[in-house]
């Protein structure tokens, strides 16, 4: 057990005020040694404790939006929203997450500012990834949840499929684990996802066009990411350094492609 700081100061005040000056000496030690103890120990430790509370709220605040948002992207893949997708997201909220009523407002309130945004569902995946790719286990579970969403009426909707297959691609998650998640949720049969999927799923392509056509939007987000051409436009450290990465992710899934094909 980790005794306070002012109680230990105030002790040796006590100690020291009663060997320098008798019964008051005791009693002013005892007090000034509660006072020091306060601000040189327990108040740090305390302020310490606070931060890293304040802290933890913030990540988690952050996750929560990442989840709610792509998930409702998730649920509107194949056109609409049906019940059996609500229905799993007020579980979430309410038995999984223990959202209080003021939480699972504002979670409501970002589902539905997502589910009617014209942003793209890669913008909100990348996102997410450039805030939690350093935690692989958060990386997982918001890919389980995607699934789980996809999975809610029961049946794999092509284009819940190709939503999948692109958060695979900009998540850096490989076939053999994209395939073993999905078999949690749907039978798996007759797969013909391959190796380099998700390198067409972040140059926003398909493997049946040609690479002419490949090429040309390769160098359109390459163009659109460059990290020089943000740094130029003013652009923050952070936003530079998401570029960076994105810009890496683009020339590689390129380079992988056009290696594949040349055997």
């Amino acid at each position: 057990m980790q005794l306070k700081g002012k109680l230990v100061f105030a002790i040796l005040g006590l100690v020291a005020g009663s060997l320098l000056a008798g019964g008051r000496g005791a009693l002013v030690g005892f007090l000034f040694g509660n006072l020091l103890g306060h601000f040189m120990l327990d108040r740090p430790r305390q302020l310490a404790g606070e931060r890293e509370y304040k802290a933890y709220q913030r990540r988690r605040g952050q996750y929560l939006y990442h989840v709610f948002a792509l998930c409702a992207k998730m649920a509107k893949a194949d056109g609409r929203v049906n019940t059996a997708e609500v229905a799993l997201m007020e579980r979430l909220m309410r038995q999984h997450l223990r959202l209080s009523d003021k939480a699972r407002a504002h979670a409501i309130k970002i589902w539905k500012e997502a589910k009617e945004s014209a942003r793209p569902f890669e913008e909100y995946a990348r996102a997410f990834f450039a805030d939690f790719s350093k935690e692989r286990n958060k990386v997982l579970e918001m890919m389980h949840l995607l699934f789980e969403v996809a999975a809610a009426d029961g049946h794999l909707h092509p284009q819940e499929e190709a939503m999948l297959q692109r958060a695979a691609g900009i998540f850096h998650i490989g076939r053999m684990q994209y395939e073993r998640i999905k078999g949690r949720f749907f039978h798996v049969q007759n797969q013909k996802w391959t190796s380099t999927d998700p390198f067409y799923a972040i140059l926003g392509a398909e493997p049946h066009e040609p690479l002419e056509a490949i090429k040309k939007k390769y160098r359109e987000l390459a163009k659109k990411w460059h990290p020089d051409k943000l740094t130029a436009a003013g652009a923050s450290p952070e936003a530079v350094r998401h570029a960076k990465e994105k810009f890496q992710q683009i020339n590689e899934a390129y380079e992988r492609i056009v290696a594949l094909r040349k055997t």
